[in-house]
Parts: C-alpha cells; structure tokens; sequence
C-alpha cells in the first residue's frame, strides 16, 4: 500500500471519531433539554407550526396573567360587596323611628350604631388589592371616598354635609320660619255697634321657588266660614273669613306639598273646640273675630312645628341627595346666598364644597367599563365599580345625614324631627316597592363578569394543554430511544478510539 494511502486513512479515522464525538454531543444535549434542537431550524418541516403554536401559548400566558390579577380584585369586590349589602340592611334597622334616647353627648343611640356603620363602609369602599383601589373606577390609585369627619365638616376651606344642610334648612323654613309661607294680618269688618260682622285673613306663599311648603289644598266643614281655596300657580295662598261662629267639633285642613318636587305631602288638622288647648285645636272665642284669631294662631303655630319637623326632614333629604348625588359628574349643588333664608335658586357648589367621592367620576351610562380585563383575543369583560354609584351612595349619604342630624335639644319637636328624618333615611337606603337594593345590582353584574372569566380560563386551560402538546411531539424526544442511542454511540466511539489508537501507532517500518 502507498503512504498516501495510510495518510488518508488515518484522516479519514479522525473524521470519523470527530463525528461520532459530535453526534453524540448532540445526542447528549438532546437528552438533558428534552428538545430535538435548540432552535426552530432543528425541528424540520413542522418550525412553521411549531413556531405557531408556541406563541399561541404566550399569549394564553399573558390573558392567564390578566385572569389572575382580575379574579383576585373581583373576589374581593364581591366579598366587600356582599357586607356593604349586610351594612345596609344593619343600617335601616339601626334608624329605628321610635328609638329616640338621647345619649350624654347629644346624639341618639342610634346614631352611635350609625357613626360604626358608616366608618366601616367608608373603610370597605375604600379597599385596594396591589395598589389598585377597587371603587374608584379607573382612578385606582388613591382611596375614593373622604373619611367620615370631612365628609360631614368640609375639608380645605369647603363646606361639607352640616352646613349644607343648614343652608338648606333656611332656605326651607324661611324668615317667618313658616315654610316660606306668609301670614296675613287679622282683618275685621264692625258693625255700627262695634260688633264684628267678618273677620279674614289669608296665607300666602313668598314666590315662586322650590323652597318650603307648597300648598296643595285647603279644604273645610267649619260653618260660617268662607274658603277662598288656592289656585295652583305660584306663589298660591288660601283665605278664611269667618261671617260666624263655627261648631265645636268642626275641622279646617291643609294640604301642603314638601319640596323639592312635591311628591310627598303632609296634613295640618285643626278642630274647634270650646275648651282647652289641646294639639290641632282652635277654641271657639266670644266672638267670631276672636275665633278667626285664635284659628290664625293655631295655624301659626301648626306650621312652624310641621316646618321644624316634617319639613326639614324633606330638606335634608334634598340637601344630602344635592350633596352625594355626583355620578357621572354631577356638580354638588348649594343655596344661592346668603342670605339664605330669601333665596329662590341652587347654584353649582362645585368651588366651595368638599366632594366626598373622589375617585373616577366621568360621564358615563357604564362605570364597569372602567376597569377592563382582556382575557381573550376577542373578549373585553368591565369590572368596575365607583363608590359614588346610586346603591352604594345611598348608604353613605342615609348614614351620613342621619349622623348630622340635630336633636340635642330633647324637645317633642326633636323627637317628631326625629322620627320625619329617619323615616326618610330608612325609605332612602330601602326604596319602597322592591327588595333588591343598587348594591345587589352592582353585585349581579360583577359576578357575570366572573362568571366569564372563570369559563374563559377553563378554554385557555385546555386550549395551552393542548398547544403544549403539540408542540412537545414537535420539539420533543423520546428519552428511552434517545439513551439507547447514546450507549450505542458511546460503545461505538470507544471501539473507534482504540482501533484509531492502533492505527496511529503504525509507522512505515511496521506497515512494511
């Protein structure tokens, strides 16, 4: 044989042994990544696929991320939710209208049980999961609900829910302090002998506004007395004018309209009677202009009580529903004045008076919107929630004005206030004629959002399941071949070092 023959074997003995090292290298590597190859290019004809599917499963990971953080948040929307509903109905128990027990302090004990209620609903309102604060909207960064002494004193220089309501009270009750209605002077027509032959006299609204009593009608079974009925236009007023005297046991009532809007109304009763001073009663006099007098003081009298009373529970209804009342952007609205007691217009508080919710309050027909979960190509699902919504402002503004109320004067008067403003507080957290509050409204359409999300990572679940298991078949190697291989690549790369080992000892001398 010639020495370029034995130069070229032994080459080619070094080729071989490099690749039976480095197939088994790959081999090696193969079986620690469990991967055929550690690039898209090593797996054949299925990269295209392969390459597909695996970013089919990135995706699914980042919705699944998404999924995460929103179950988290909703389920602890649903849990504060749930006890803002118990609070609710805590609430309406607590406003008990025939519990008026004045404590040490002023209040009632009922408003104690109101101040723990209302502090723990602004604390729940206030919750946040990671830094997002779940009833702000999108604005999640900041609590969205003021704590409870700002809420009902004002905060920075602006007013808050107590001066409100009093300036509503002085718009309501009126310089007369009659419910903006007026009363006329006795007038008394005499006879030639100085007998009185009429006597009148009329009860006039002060204009045209929304303020105080609006009335409604006058209505009389009083003998010897003439009724000049109101006319429905405003300022309306009524007038009496006695031509006689009336029976005992006869009666004058007023309707009377309680603002904003009139849509609840209340009754002044009064009887004549020939002794007395009963309640709702007028005494027959000595004459008829002494009875037209002692009717106009009881009718006086009637309407600064039901004025101190049932109307100002109607003007703390309607100052609270100007104060709280923001969804959407709606300005607070405050009495034109001062002086308040003349005013005849509200005007935007929105510079002078503290705003209790402070979180995300755009023009919107859907807050859920504000907080959006992408948990699929093609699936958008809201979840939020602002505390200034109507279920869940009801409670606060209910609490809140029950809290702000003053009876700590301890009269009859303060315990009929007290009863009016807890019937309307009561009638505001649970609206008449339905058993479903705003905050299982709320509730209903937070869970049908979880309820998609929970479905939509079942589909994700099974569809990544499925991906990665095509893409495993694609990439991956069978372990137990795969060893078999590297033995037999082991065996056969020791057999060729050692016939190498021979060959390269060989020289020419021993060739020969």
């Amino acid at each position: 044989m010639a020495i370029g023959s034995i130069t070229s074997s032994r080459g080619y003995l070094t080729q071989q042994l490099t690749s039976l090292s480095r197939t088994l290298t790959e081999k090696t590597g193969q079986l620690a990544t469990g991967k055929i190859a550690t690039t898209y290019g090593g797996v054949g004809n299925q990269r295209g696929l392969d390459l597909e599917l695996t970013q089919k499963v990135k995706r699914i990971e980042a919705y699944q991320e998404t999924i995460t953080m929103s179950r988290l948040h909703i389920k602890t929307l649903n849990i504060n939710l749930d006890r803002l509903e118990k609070l609710r109905i805590q609430a309406k128990d607590a406003m008990d209208i025939n519990n008026f027990e004045l404590q040490a302090d002023g209040q009632t004990s009922t408003q104690a049980t109101a101040e723990i209620l209302l502090t723990e609903a602004i604390s729940l309102l206030n919750s946040e999961v990671g830094g997002h604060y779940l009833f702000g909207g999108s604005d999640s960064s900041t609590n969205p609900v003021r704590q409870m002494k700002e809420i009902l004193d004002g905060v920075d220089g602006k007013a808050g829910l107590k001066q409100v309501l009093s300036e509503f009270w002085q718009a309501n009750r009126g310089v007369s302090e009659m419910g903006r209605l007026d009363m006329s002077a006795l007038t008394t027509t005499l006879d030639g002998f100085g007998a009185p032959l009429t006597s009148s006299f009329t009860v006039t609204e002060d204009g045209a506004h929304d303020f105080g009593f609006d009335i409604k009608a006058v209505t009389s079974d009083l003998s010897n007395l003439t009724l000049t009925a109101p006319t429905g236009i405003d300022p309306d007023s009524f007038g009496v004018e006695f031509t006689g005297q009336p029976l005992p046991g006869q009666k004058i009532t007023l309707e009377l309209a309680l603002p904003p809007a009139g849509e609840r109304t209340t009754k002044i009763e009064l009887t004549s009677t020939v002794s007395g001073n009963a309640k709702n009663t007028f005494l027959i006099g000595a004459d008829l202009a002494e009875t037209a007098a002692n009717l106009r003081t009881a009718i006086t009298d009637a309407l600064k009580e039901e004025a101190s009373t049932t109307l100002r529970a109607a003007s703390d209804e309607w100052a609270a529903a100007s104060f709280f009342d923001s969804f959407g952007g709606n300005p607070p609205m405050r009495v034109s004045g001062p002086p308040y007691d003349t005013a005849t217009a509200l005007v935007d508080g929105s510079a002078t008076t503290t705003s209790w919710y402070i979180g995300e309050n755009t023009a919107t027909s859907d807050p859920r919107q504000d907080k959006i979960a992408a948990v699929d190509d093609n699936l958008r699902l809201g979840y939020g929630v602002r505390a200034n919504e109507q279920g869940l402002t009801d409670v606060i503004k209910s609490l809140s004005t029950f809290i702000a109320g003053d009876f700590s004067g301890n009269t009859s008067t303060d315990e009929q206030y007290y009863t009016a403003l807890a019937d309307r507080m009561k009638a505001t957290i649970q609206p008449q004629g339905t058993a479903r509050s705003g905050i299982v409204d709320i509730t209903t359409e937070v869970a049908i959002a979880f309820r998609s999300i929970e479905y939509t990572a079942e589909r994700h679940t099974v569809l990544k399941s499925g991906y990665q298991g095509t893409i495993a078949e694609i990439e991956g190697v069978d372990k137990e071949t795969l060893a078999v291989e590297i033995v037999q690549l082991q065996t056969m790369l020791e057999a060729s070092y050692r016939a190498s080992s021979i060959a390269m000892k060989m020289s020419l001398a021993d060739y020969l």
